[in-house]
């Protein structure tokens, strides 16, 4: 299939989409979400590919029914297009809600639906092949509008700003090559959720994710496909907006290879623009776990980078060999920390159990899989086989980046790598993905998490990408399946009959804690949110829910913030779908 007509096409669509979305939101806004007890058809309110699972339910049906039948109904002129039986009763033990699915798969035609059961139906959703390119659109773009340093003036979402923060930033604690106070010049990068801080962990898996979604599948981007003022210098415009964040953390790199940490204030900024937060901002104390990201993160950045620009990438891949470098001279977790570097941003570190070792094992294990793979270097190969044995594959984030070392190296095509480490690495992404499909098998939202904690989106999401690696491992379509149904989940067909994503679905998120958003009293598109946290620090969510922990409200930033690595895990999700269809056609 061609499909970069069809990304133009989708992204033109998408723009006047964007540019028409803040008026529709005040004219035509979503009907009222209906009580939680009240009888609903959720759906996937993207849509589905014309021959792919589609699948809706039907929540909380009070009465016995009259009929078994549900409709698919042709949204223009409201005909009864396709008839399917509504399926069995059960109870979500996670929510409690009553559940029967609604399945219409076979149905393939494209167009734009509903579906309806007696007086009860759905939000509207398309069928067709091109259904995620707006989204995807959307989602991409949101990196833009939290750049730092620069001024953004975007008439798509309505994001417009001065540069802000121009004066980052002074080091905080002095050190063996820099004095506190100092300035060391790190102006530039992301901010990282609804704050103005500047996290290099997030930042790092963020980057990492996404040109790993780019090494995949290149023929999803191109150069002018997000309106960004790079757009048209030949390259594609996701490795523009990629090296925002590259060229920041550069800047966080100290004499020796070291990576400080962070970028933030002393105090959280008020509901203001972030040109308006004149705190003076520090730079806080190294880390190993985030030098062993950065490595990472700029390995990965040069193999991507060099058709593009050879001596940026030569640029990344010797920061990423300095990393290293500092690596071997400190061989255990290090991290200068004092007390009330956290009063202003967060901590973004490993919380250990009492008693046991602190260690930045599976930072170090990322590192060196990007850094074979970068370079052929049979040293970092032999790290991998003496560490990789007594590691499982678990989720990756911030906290645990190994599983993208580990999937990265098993995808990789430079070299020809150890037949016996990709068998062991085989082995712990299957029996994963085999846990998560128990986990699918007995929620009635088939979702592959049942602890929802703080960023659950994100987390179910990157379950969606490890189901989707043991889909292309195995060819096993039940994979497959089940990674669709994690995003089905973001998208809609969830408790809440509600996209996790502004501006993406019929009835998506509107009130996100983020501060630019707050203080413009607009609604960015394109930001996925936390979603339900059962332990809602904020005090605003409900508490204790599971899955029912959740609150459309902007004060709710435990369960209604956005953030750069969520969305990068929703883009991967929804782009290896989109890039297994065009695979497949």
């Amino acid at each position: 299939m061609k499909i970069g007509r069809m990304f133009a096409l989708a992204v033109i669509i998408s723009f006047v989409i964007a540019i028409a979305y803040g008026f529709y939101t005040r004219t035509n806004a979503a009907p009222t979400v209906p009580p939680s007890t009240a009888s609903r058809i959720v759906v996937n309110q993207v849509g589905y590919f014309p021959t792919g699972s589609k699948s809706a339910v039907l929540i909380n049906l009070g009465n016995l029914p009259e009929t078994n039948k549900v409709a698919l109904v042709n949204f223009r002129n409201k005909r009864t297009v396709f008839e399917t039986n509504l399926g069995e009763r059960n109870e979500d033990e996670a929510s409690k809600d009553v559940i029967q699915k609604i399945d219409f798969t076979s149905f393939n035609k494209e167009g734009r639906y509903y579906l309806k059961y007696g007086n009860i139906q759905s939000y509207p959703f398309r069928i067709g092949k091109d259904i995620y390119e707006g989204a995807l659109t959307k989602m991409l773009r949101s990196y833009y509008l939290q750049r730092c340093g620069v001024a953004v003036r975007d008439r798509i979402s309505g994001v417009n700003h001065p540069p802000c923060h121009i004066n980052d930033g002074l080091i905080a604690h002095t050190d063996a090559f820099n004095r506190s106070g100092e300035l060391k010049r790190a102006k530039g990068g992301w901010h990282d959720a609804g704050d103005y801080g500047k996290y290099v962990s997030p930042t790092a898996v963020t980057v990492g994710r996404l040109l790993s979604l780019y090494e995949q599948y290149p023929k999803l981007f191109r150069s002018r496909q997000l309106s960004i003022p790079e757009s048209g210098n030949r390259r594609p415009d996701l490795l523009d907006e990629v090296k925002v964040g590259l060229d920041w953390m550069l800047t966080m790199q100290r004499e020796d290879g070291a990576i400080y940490r962070k970028l933030s204030g002393k105090e959280w900024p008020g509901t203001i623009l972030p040109q308006a937060d004149k705190q003076k901002r520090f730079i806080y104390g190294i880390s190993t776990p985030e030098t062993a990201k950065f490595a990472a993160a700029m390995a990965m950045a040069n193999r991507v980078y060099a058709p593009f620009d050879a001596k940026l990438a030569q640029n990344y891949l010797k920061a990423a060999q300095k990393a290293w470098a500092f690596l071997q001279s400190q061989p255990s977790w290090k991290v200068d920390w004092f007390e009330g570097d956290d009063n202003g941003s967060g901590k973004y570190l490993n919380e250990f159990p009492e008693g046991t070792p602190k260690t930045d094992l599976n930072d170090r294990l990322w590192s060196a899989a990007e850094l074979f793979i970068t370079t052929g270097d049979s040293a970092f190969e032999q790290y991998l086989a003496t560490n990789i044995p007594s590691y499982t594959y678990s989720l990756f984030e911030w906290a645990d980046p190994s599983p993208l070392g580990m999937s990265n190296y098993l995808m990789q095509k430079r070299w020809k790598g150890s037949d016996k480490l990709k068998q062991q690495i085989v082995a712990k992404l299957l029996e994963r993905a085999d846990s998560l499909m128990q986990k699918v098998a007995l929620s009635g939202y088939r979702l592959a998490i049942n602890d929802f904690i703080w960023a659950s989106n994100k987390r179910a999401a990157e379950e969606g990408i490890t189901l989707l690696h043991a889909y292309r491992i195995t060819g096993k379509p039940v994979y497959l399946k089940a990674a669709a149904d994690q995003l089905d989940y973001l998208l809609g067909r969830n408790h809440f009959n509600k996209s996790f994503i502004t501006g993406v679905g019929y009835n998506s998120v509107q009130k996100v804690h983020h501060r630019l958003a707050q203080a413009k009293k607009i609604v960015i598109p394109g930001l996925m949110v936390g979603g339900p946290n059962t332990k809602a620090e904020d005090g605003i969510a409900p508490k204790g829910r599971g899955p029912l922990s959740y609150l459309d409200d902007e004060r709710s930033y435990a369960t209604n913030e956005y953030a750069i690595d969520y969305n990068a895990s929703a883009i991967a999700l929804m782009g290896m779908l989109m890039g297994e269809k065009f695979d497949q056609n």
